[in-house]
């Protein structure tokens, strides 16, 4: 357990040879029917990061490498989901920040997400992890990570 009672956490990013991992975070986060995780897992221009305690997978936030035919480099984090008994303990913001910290590490411009006013907790967690708003759009967060042309 963590100083604050919550059970410790482990985040890590998932890869090839983590197909089951990746089939129970799908299957927490509401997947049904047959799953193979084999083909994502295997490309390298997608993330896929999962947090877990002694429970299993408490969160997961993954993405897509963006390529811009300009040969600029951006990441859309496409999906994060906490269960509901971990909610409010900083694990939204912690996967966030290791997504991040994935799209630095491969040389990305820019990551970025798209929500909904409606959505509070997103808007929380991308603040918390250091998201720019995007005043000209309806409920889009940046990280500005490089210079670039698609920020």
């Amino acid at each position: 357990f963590d100083e604050s009672g919550c059970p410790a956490m482990q985040v890590r990013r998932l890869g090839p040879g983590d197909e089951a991992a990746t089939v129970a975070a799908s299957r927490t986060f509401g997947e049904e029917g047959d799953l193979d995780a084999t083909e994502f897992l295997a490309r390298a221009e997608t993330a896929l990061i999962v947090a877990e305690d002694d429970q299993g997978i408490t969160g997961w936030v993954y993405g897509h490498e963006l390529v811009h035919p300009d040969g600029e480099r951006t990441m859309l984090l496409y999906s994060l989901d906490v269960v509901e008994r971990a909610q409010r303990h900083g694990i939204g913001t912690a996967l966030v920040n290791a997504f991040v910290d994935h799209a630095r590490a491969i040389e990305c411009t820019e990551v970025w997400v798209l929500t909904e006013d409606t959505n509070a907790a997103g808007l929380a967690t991308y603040r918390a992890a250091g998201g720019a708003r995007d005043p000209d759009q309806p409920a889009m967060f940046t990280w500005k990570l490089a210079e670039g042309r698609h920020s």
